[in-house]
């Protein structure tokens, strides 16, 4: 048996053999990520039949909805987000869950343009504060080694959730009207919360980070290592590299971060401003291109799904060639969008493959990022910084459905709206280049710079 006085807490978790219960836990947090992803959508795709109910346009409605949603959801990353490295990461990923709810389903009462978009604020205050407590929460459970993929997995659920608002649209809107998807929106959630709040356990460096709750850590890491002796004199720490303390924003800005930090802000602000410019208005551009209603709704998702696939593909590969993958999706995302641009709705098979290339490159792009910004800040400001990045980037993402409406709105033909987003893209791709030859890197999965 081990004796020791001084107890390395990420040591224990990177040496640990994962059981069924670690397996479930991970699970439930992709499917919080998979609830976040619809929320996100519901407005995007069910704007063709709620603007006809309401008598309003496309742009009337989609343009000030999604703006106050994503404006909301800025303020969730960077305010809810930062709280994660105070007051613990599962407080709130279920208060954040909870709100979010709530407000989904308050929005049924709303009659009006403005009404909706002040409970879809409120959603997304929710939205945001629950992504980058996920993100951070992921990586710290789990060991070292396979920190890349199970954090690239549980952002899997982002999109898997993104492309979900299109088939039950497809299902439930005829029948039971637009309403419905708001009601799945706001039901599933809530339960998924209340399960987080019984059975997630809260992070164990932050808990050793904070110094609080020393019965719990003896607990777990007993769990996990029975060898380890463990009396009233034992030390839990954490390694050199995941620096003990309060943290804050002004961590984000030491000496080995600063660069790479406002590097991984021009990124998330490129890459969700041409995300949210599609999720935006790709179902409205789409019905303008003359597909039928079942066509835009299931090609909207198939635009999701390959995100989905780029997430599972960045399971694998951001972990082996690093940085470099996310030079490969933008690649792919920008001579996808290029040839939407380019040839327009003439084929519907060329159309179907090319929204599927935009979605698996510009969506995967941003799952790759996030779980990149996750590894790469150490656990003091973990949610910080994944939470300012998101936060940073949210200036893109509520400026995209606005560029959209301005571009509809001089009568640009529909195909060429897809050139849009590839000026962003195209900065975002500089960025990577310059984060690249500064060396830093993700692959070992440490949650620090290389």
């Amino acid at each position: 048996m081990a004796t020791t006085d001084k107890v390395l807490v990420d040591d224990i978790i990177d040496q640990q053999a994962l059981g069924l219960r670690s397996y479930v836990l991970i699970f439930l947090l992709m499917l919080a990520l998979v609830c976040d992803g619809f929320d996100m959508q519901i407005v995007g795709v069910v704007a063709p039949w709620l603007a006809d109910a309401w008598g309003v346009t496309p742009k009337e409605l989609v343009g000030p909805v999604q703006s106050a949603n994503l404006f909301g959801m800025m303020i969730g990353a960077i305010f809810l987000g930062g709280f994660g490295d105070r007051i613990g990461r599962k407080k709130l990923i279920v208060i954040g869950t909870l709100l979010y709810s709530v407000a989904t389903l308050l929005a049924l009462q709303t009659t009006s343009v403005t009404g909706l978009s002040v409970m879809r604020f409120i959603t997304g205050v929710g939205l945001g504060g629950v992504l980058p407590n996920v993100i951070a929460l992921t990586p710290e459970m789990t060991p070292r080694a396979r920190r890349p993929m199970f954090t690239s997995l549980v952002i899997l659920g982002i999109s898997l959730g993104s492309g979900l608002p299109g088939v039950v649209a497809a299902k439930l809107v005829p029948a039971y009207g637009w309403q419905s998807v708001f009601v799945v929106g706001a039901v599933v959630p809530a339960v998924i919360a209340l399960v987080l709040a019984v059975m997630l356990p809260e992070s164990l460096l932050f808990l050793t980070n904070r110094g609080r709750d020393r019965e719990q850590i003896a607990r777990r890491i007993k769990a996990m290592d029975p060898s380890v002796h463990i009396d009233d004199n034992t030390q839990f720490a954490l390694r050199g590299n995941q620096a003990q303390g309060k943290g804050g924003f002004g961590e984000l800005f030491g000496p080995n971060l600063r660069v790479t930090t406002v590097l991984l802000w021009i990124m998330f602000a490129g890459v969700l401003l041409s995300m949210h410019f599609l999720n935006s208005w790709i179902s409205t551009v789409l019905k303008l291109g003359n597909l039928s209603p079942t066509q835009f709704s299931l090609t909207n998702s198939f635009f999701h799904w390959a995100g989905a696939i780029a997430a599972i593909a960045t399971a694998i590969m951001l972990g082996r060639i690093g940085i470099r993958w996310i030079m490969v999706l933008l690649g792919v995302g920008m001579a996808s969008l290029l040839t939407i641009a380019t040839q327009g709705f003439s084929n519907t098979w060329l159309l179907t493959l090319a929204v599927c290339g935009s979605g698996f490159g510009v969506i995967g792009c941003q799952g790759a990022l996030n779980a990149s910004a996750g590894l790469i800040y150490p656990s003091n400001c973990r949610t910080t910084g994944v939470g300012a990045a998101l936060g940073f980037g949210r200036i893109g993402s509520i400026a995209g459905p606005l560029v959209g409406g301005y571009v509809l709105g001089l009568g640009v033909p529909v195909q060429q709206m897809f050139y849009v987003p590839l000026l962003p893209l195209g900065i975002a791709l500089l960025a990577t280049v310059v984060l690249m030859l500064r060396k830093v890197d993700v692959r070992g999965g440490e949650g620090e710079l290389h």
